[in-house]
């Protein structure tokens, strides 16, 4: 397996804070406990320092729950906010509470007191240089036999060396940016092909062992391989592309960028929610049961809420249920592009009868040659992974930047690249290698999307953020999910 030593740059040291004791974390929880649309929760005022990890702990819920109950938190913590925290059955109340620590916790008593550490603060984490592995199918050894200047005639070039080089190009466009902010790093890039017996021959080697990141843009049974590796030496891991939920199973090193479906439902009905709980809104499938699932789900979380929300028996009953006194929104749950153009045309013939909005899901953001006039004249919303404006001044400078060094107009790849390479490079410069317990809290503005990572006990940690954008007098305009 080939690699490529790249350059060292300087990074700045942080100081070391003392620990909060266990004791001080339960002081966190708060004792006012409201009931809002029949849950309990407890009111916690936010202080100075506290981050969403501690409140978690201090509860002994997700850092997720939190998001989902107080939307705002994406924006960063602020000291004198109310924060919702579900209340869990199994949470004593801070006055019933022992000041005894049981005898089967002592064992993880210096564990649990290291989490405490202020993110940021663990003096035991911090480098002066950090080791950084890239590895990516490059292909180097079939670059001597692609033909630069084929003949007009010529058979298509499959140009397997070209399939990731855009990740490259925006990684190495990264890590200079990270070079002028002063971060010292020790690179190197592996060509991984998908033989899984280099990959093997690899990691029987002392060299990742002295890892502190790893970037893993690999074949499925290569990156089990190195996770496995990742997870026995305590390395964060990335992947950067893959929707496989496998890949988190009992590793909690490993760190999902792409977002499954899964995450989307949260993501969505915060959205419709906070604007269009006013709305007629109208639920539609193309009767896969996959999708009918995701339909009914909609219908019982919106009825919840109070929202004016129908399913519709087919596209023929939608136009029965839609409202002519106030808006609506018409949520078209398919990914088979035929009906969807169906549907969408029917729809276009009445858009002046109605004022409707079109909510495409789940992945309408994969769907290339629907009629745009159409889309455009039903203000239709997409969700989508990643989502790059090209009216935004950062993407703008990006896109010079990288027409200028390469010659060519960078695609997903290469935003991704450098969108994934400067936020865990900076994780590890503000936390150090354990920045995992504390990347919750890292919030960053991206060229193409935002990352918002969340985690299980037993498993890994999955990126719950999901971009929403509309078609906007025939141009594609992000929205900020509130």
């Amino acid at each position: 397996m080939k690699k490529i030593l790249l350059f060292v740059i300087l990074l700045s040291g942080v100081l070391f804070l003392p620990s909060y004791p266990q004791e001080s974390l339960r002081q966190m929880r708060s004792t006012k406990i409201e009931k809002i649309s029949g849950k309990e929760f407890y009111i916690h005022t936010v202080k100075r320092g506290q981050t969403l990890y501690m409140i978690g702990k201090a509860y002994e819920v997700e850092v997720n729950e939190i998001i989902q109950e107080n939307p705002e938190v994406k924006e960063g913590l602020k000291a004198g906010q109310k924060l919702r925290i579900p209340v869990s059955g199994t949470i004593e109340s801070p006055k019933k509470q022992s000041k005894t620590i049981p005898e089967e916790k002592k064992q993880t008593a210096k564990s649990e007191v290291e989490e405490l550490i202020p993110c940021g603060k663990d003096k035991s984490s911090m480098k002066t240089t950090y080791n950084i592995a890239l590895l990516i199918p490059l292909y180097l050894s079939d670059v001597p036999q692609m033909e630069v200047d084929p003949a007009p005639d010529a058979a298509e070039q499959e140009n397997m060396p070209l399939q990731f080089v855009q990740f490259y190009e925006g990684f190495r466009m990264a890590l200079d940016s990270l070079k002028e902010t002063g971060v010292s790093l020790k690179v190197t890039v592996y060509d991984a092909e998908r033989d899984t017996l280099k990959t093997l021959k690899l990691l029987q080697g002392s060299e990742l062992k002295n890892m502190d990141l790893i970037i893993g843009m690999m074949y499925h049974r290569n990156f089990q391989l190195v996770a496995d590796f990742a997870e026995k030496n305590n390395i964060a891991i990335v992947n950067p592309l893959s929707e496989r939920d496998q890949i988190l199973e009992n590793h909690k090193k490993v760190f999902k960028v792409r977002p499954s479906l899964k995450t989307q439902f949260s993501e969505l009905i915060s959205y419709l929610q906070s604007n269009f709980k006013d709305s007629t809104m109208v639920v539609i499938s193309d009767n896969l049961r996959m999708n009918n699932t995701i339909a009914n789900n909609i219908i019982t979380a919106m009825e919840d809420k109070k929202a004016d929300v129908h399913l519709a028996d087919g596209y023929g009953e939608v136009l029965s249920l839609l409202s002519k006194k106030k808006g609506n929104i018409i949520i078209l749950i398919s990914d088979n592009k035929s009906y969807v153009l169906d549907v969408v045309t029917k729809l276009n013939e009445h858009r002046n009868e109605f004022g409707m909005t079109l909510l495409g899901l789940p992945r309408w953001d994969r769907f290339e040659d629907i009629e745009a006039d159409y889309l455009v004249n039903l203000k239709t919303h997409v969700m989508a992974p990643y989502f790059v404006d090209y009216d935004d001044p950062g993407v703008k400078k990006f896109v010079s930047m990288y027409q200028d060094r390469y010659q060519t107009d960078p695609d997903a790849l290469a935003f991704q690249g450098f969108d994934i390479t400067f936020y865990f490079v900076n994780a590890l410069w503000k936390y150090g290698k354990s920045f995992d317990r504390c990347i919750p809290d890292l919030h960053m503005k991206s060229l193409q999307t935002d990352f918002r990572f969340s985690s299980s006990k037993e498993n890994g940690f999955e990126n719950q953020h999901w971009e929403m954008y509309e078609y906007n007098n025939y141009h594609l305009r992000r929205i900020v999910l509130q």
